[in-house]
């Protein structure tokens, strides 16, 4: 396990490098869905943004790329602008040696977020712009396999996942990120802490994320919901606890317009070099954190997150 976790953390710092508490938190991810999921052939992942951290966690690498060569807005950054939501302009350096799996379809209501998802072609054999509350444009028992970690954004996952079910054929897989009945206690930031008068320096921290998230459930909750819409659990994991959480909830991000602003006006060799000792000091910093707590049985009260792998009936 130690050796996916370097190379996972690795790649993950290097496009994320500026904020790396985003890569923390993806590891995690990366290293759920090589142990349990299996995507097939016609797939789709639903929700797809800019593709990267999907082709990361199906065992694509990156080089000399990282996410903030392409941003826009970044004046806006603390008023809650998407950055990355432009279009690309940077071409993409891909080693897909040891690729597992490619996705059919990426999904995603983003217009710039697919015009970035598309330079990983043919990692997405094809990209649709659409919102996922809406009606998807496929025939029943379509996929074989699916991937989201968006649904919690959601408006009626109820409505979804019942349209999820129709374009998943039975037996068909069905692979989730979704938080945990805890997660707005744990992430305080963004909704304990005020964000009004003496207090608005708060907003440096949420950027409107506390708005988006719509569907926090415990493993009960979450399970009988799926069940309801038509799924069975394959397998279930609880994972992010308090140490995670803790670096996820601030990391560089009320500096992280500085820095990605700074960084921009760096050379090449010297933005490259900066990246080199980044990578090298939270890599040291974030292993063992990742390695005490993914083997470990972790109880309900303690995670911020579920991964779910599920079955149409």
């Amino acid at each position: 396990m130690a050796r996916n976790i370097n190379a996972y953390l690795t790649q993950l710092l290097k496009v994320h490098w500026l904020r790396p508490e985003t890569a923390l938190w993806r590891c995690f991810d990366c290293l759920l869905m090589e142990k349990y999921g299996e995507i097939s052939a016609c797939s789709a992942d639903f929700g797809c943004g800019d593709g990267i951290m999907s082709f990361i966690m199906a065992g694509g690498a990156l080089t000399d790329y990282d996410v903030f060569m392409d941003v826009g807005q970044l004046q806006n950054y603390n008023a809650g602008a998407d950055i990355y939501n432009q279009n690309a302009a940077i071409p993409l350096k891909r080693d897909i040696n040891d690729l597992r799996y490619t996705y059919e379809w990426g999904i995603d209501h983003k217009e710039g977020l697919i015009n970035k998802a598309k330079r990983l072609s043919p990692f997405y054999k094809n990209t649709l712009i659409i919102d996922l509350n809406k009606k998807l444009p496929f025939p029943d028992n379509h996929f074989d396999s699916s991937f989201s970690n968006v649904l919690y954004w959601l408006d009626d996952i109820d409505t979804v996942l019942s349209e999820w079910q129709r374009v998943i054929k039975v037996g068909g897989k069905l692979f989730l990120f979704v938080p945990n009945v805890n997660f707005k206690e744990k992430a305080w930031l963004y909704y304990s802490a005020p964000h009004a008068g003496e207090n608005r320096y708060h907003n440096y921290f949420d950027r409107g994320y506390n708005a988006l998230i719509h569907h926090c459930y415990d493993t009960s909750q979450w399970t009988a919901l799926f069940k309801k819409k038509g799924f069975s659990i394959i397998d279930h994991h609880l994972y992010l606890t308090n140490p995670v959480i803790d670096i996820w909830n601030i990391g560089t991000r009320p500096i992280a317009p500085l820095l990605i602003s700074m960084a921009s006006k760096l050379s090449t060799e010297n933005r490259e070099t900066a990246k080199v000792e980044w990578i090298d000091y939270f890599s040291r910093f974030f292993s063992p954190i990742i390695e005490g707590e993914f083997d470990r049985k972790i109880q309900e009260n303690e995670a911020a997150f579920h991964f779910f792998s599920l079955a149409k009936k």
